[in-house]
């Protein structure tokens, strides 16, 4: 009999040296420990095995649906997304974007580019990156 390509002499040598390592007292707690981390993981496979299943059944009912002619073969469109947009939270005033502008502009401003090396923003004199002192070209 060979588990993992080791066979009965291999496994009672290993028995031998966990029995000495944790003595007999603490093999209960070591083997109940084990046991309930293999459980663990048999349910934490399962779960995902389950999931890959279900998304798979959905995968395959959306492709039937769509060639019974059942699914909705309207592209989606801007256009439909915005139609369902309410026109009251669409449409803002100038005064109203404005502060908002300005605060993006007044952010953008300090940088003159990006480092080519690690994408830091540089600023408007840089002739060095602060975060990685490449040169800024």
């Amino acid at each position: 009999m060979r588990i993992f390509g080791m066979g009965m002499p291999e496994m009672i040598i290993i028995l031998l040296i966990i029995l000495v390592i944790f003595g007999p007292k603490n093999l209960p707690k070591l083997g109940s420990a084990l046991g309930k981390a293999v459980k663990g993981v048999r349910e934490g496979v399962d779960s995902v095995n389950t999931e890959l299943q279900a998304a798979k059944e959905s995968v395959d009912n959306t492709g039937k649906d769509a060639a019974d002619g059942k699914a909705d073969d309207a592209p989606v469109t801007a256009t439909a997304v915005i139609e369902d947009i309410p026109v009251e939270a669409v449409v803002a005033t100038a005064e109203e974007a404005a502060p908002v502008a300005a605060a993006a502009a007044a952010e953008a401003a300090p940088a003159a580019g990006f480092c080519l090396q690690c994408g830091a923003a540089l600023e408007a004199d840089a002739k060095f990156c602060k975060k990685c002192g490449a040169a800024a070209s």
